[in-house]
């Protein structure tokens, strides 16, 4: 696996979740379930990766929803969730955890997304600063880009099919994985 997260960075993420029950646990993103519901459910999607879960939040929900889909979570922060399994999912969502990213970081996370992505890849990004602080002192959105910004990273893994802005500083991204074999001329 690539670097995607310093030892430090790690460290102060592990000290946030612990130290806020309210950190990771998706009141910001919740309001994208229904949308990637309906991406599951249209596709028949059979196997979700959250990218990021936090909490687990995210998990709990398809869960519940779709009982049978084979779900999985990884966190760079949680020891629930550290192991980031070799394989391909149908879908990968990434929500409220780009701006989570060490800037540096960016381009190796979006690799090991690219290699788990088999059909779709949902990504939302908020653009302002966050409500919490790392233990540090520093916002806790370490990385805020403009949107032009992110098209072009997520770009350079996926093709970007769909930008939603759902708030003024805040967009969902939908991806699918760019094919080896498409003639681009």
């Amino acid at each position: 696996m690539k670097k995607i997260v310093s030892d430090s960075y790690r460290d102060q993420l592990k000290m946030l979740h612990d130290k806020s029950a309210s950190f990771g646990v998706g009141s910001v993103t919740a309001k994208h379930y229904p949308t990637i519901f309906k991406y599951i459910e249209k596709k028949n999607y059979q196997s979700v990766l959250d990218y990021g879960c936090g909490k687990g939040h995210f998990l709990e929900a398809v869960k519940s929803e779709f009982s049978s889909i084979d779900v999985a979570g990884f966190d760079v922060a949680s020891e629930e969730f550290n192991e980031l399994k070799e394989r391909e999912y149908d879908l990968v969502v990434c929500l409220d955890v780009m701006e989570h990213v060490e800037y540096g970081a960016l381009a190796s996370v979006f690799s090991e997304i690219a290699l788990r992505t088999g059909k779709l890849f949902i990504c939302s990004v908020a653009n302002y600063p966050a409500a919490k602080k790392l233990p540090d002192g520093r916002n806790a959105h370490v990385t805020q880009l403009p949107f032009g910004f992110w098209f072009t990273l997520l770009s350079s893994a996926f093709r970007v099919d769909q930008f939603v802005r759902t708030n003024k500083a805040e967009g969902l991204f939908v991806c699918t994985p760019l094919s080896a074999e498409a003639d681009w001329r």
